[in-house]
């Protein structure tokens, strides 16, 4: 957008790397890093003060255009407010109506001038409810490429590249890493234990403080993309960590915890049968997913030793699935697709 239109001024919510676009910050993005339904209580508070603030700003700044990102239950009422306004709005990453809630759908036919998609599946289901949505294609088909070869990524880590690798994905969130971490290093040891061969790297998200991830028997790596291309196998809680894995093709294995109110809440409200993203674009399960109760060394390790063991059919047919699931995603280039639609709503409120 700064380079289709130079001289536009940009005010929101975002984390160093909007702020270091020019982007104005009134909230910063970490404070909004809460998942699940019981973890979003203690802050509803906070959250709705927040939305009156974007509400107010709306109403004394009067965008041209309002762009909403994902997190529905804080944006979809911001959309609303906006729209009321005058404003054009853009919603980049739709509600996932497929889940769980689909009377969003007609909430955004009526508030949003366009919806940009980034699941092919999502496409159908909003236009039925009379959305105007276009596919862009999903962001992180434009993933890095500039990452050291296995050689010098396993010198960098001071690993052997004749070994095989396993990586571990706990989280970008703090509560997450709460829930994950101890249950995945266990996991790891099992491996270990079983195939003392294999070597084990744990993936510290950008933000986490380093007292998380302190006292740990394996070591602690912030080169996710490189871990993510370079391990024979990763374990990794859902979320958009599981799709980045599986379009390197690397095989894993999704374990996820959520509070006990928020994982009953999901078993009732959820409509789909997997909550990981590769299964959820393949349509089928070509990868396991480990939930709540079942989060646990003995369930988890048997899935990640036949997945590192290079001769196993299950471990081939994996990435077969990955392959085919990647190619239904399509090509890369969202960002400058939903610049486009950005575009061209600028152009009609002009």
């Amino acid at each position: 957008l700064r380079v289709r239109s130079p001289n536009a001024r940009f005010l929101g919510m975002g984390g160093p790397n909007m702020k270091a676009q020019g982007v104005e910050l009134f909230a910063e993005l970490g404070t909004l890093a809460v998942m699940g339904f019981s973890e979003v209580v203690p802050r509803i508070r906070y959250f709705m003060r927040l939305r009156r603030k974007v509400v107010a700003l709306i109403h004394s700044e009067s965008p041209d255009l309002v762009i909403l990102v994902d997190y529905p239950g804080f944006n979809l009422p911001i959309a609303k407010a906006a729209h009321e306004r005058g404003c054009a709005v853009l919603y980049y990453i739709a509600p996932k109506v497929w889940a769980w809630n689909e009377r969003r759908a007609r909430t955004l036919a009526t508030v949003a001038d366009a919806v940009a998609a980034i699941l092919p599946f999502e496409v159908d289901l909003l236009k039925e409810h009379g959305v105007n949505v276009e596919y862009v294609g999903h962001p992180l088909l434009d993933r890095a490429t500039s990452i050291p070869s296995r050689d010098e990524s396993f010198r960098a880590w001071g690993l052997d590249p004749e070994r095989p690798l396993l990586g571990i994905l706990p989280g970008s969130r703090i509560q997450e890493v709460e829930r994950h971490l101890t249950p995945f290093v266990e996991s790891a040891r099992v491996v270990v234990d079983r195939r003392p061969g294999v070597q084990v790297l744990i993936s510290q998200a950008p933000g986490l403080d380093d007292s998380y991830f302190r006292d740990l028997e394996f070591s602690v790596v912030r080169e996710t993309p490189a871990l993510l291309r370079w391990s024979d196998c990763v374990l990794t809680k859902s979320g958009t960590s599981s799709l980045e894995t599986a379009l390197e093709g690397t095989p894993l294995v999704v374990a996820h915890r959520v509070s006990w109110l928020s994982g009953v809440l999901a078993r009732l409200l959820l409509r789909t049968r997997y909550i990981g993203l590769p299964n959820l674009v393949a349509h089928q399960q070509i990868v396991p997913e480990v939930l709540q109760g079942e989060v646990s060394p003995e369930v988890i390790a048997p899935l990640l030793l036949e997945l590192i063991d290079e001769s196993s059919s299950v471990r081939i047919g994996q990435i077969q699935n990955l392959d085919r699931m990647t190619r239904l995603l399509g090509q890369g280039g969202a960002s400058s697709r939903v610049a486009e639609m950005a575009m061209t709503l600028l152009g009609r409120h002009s």
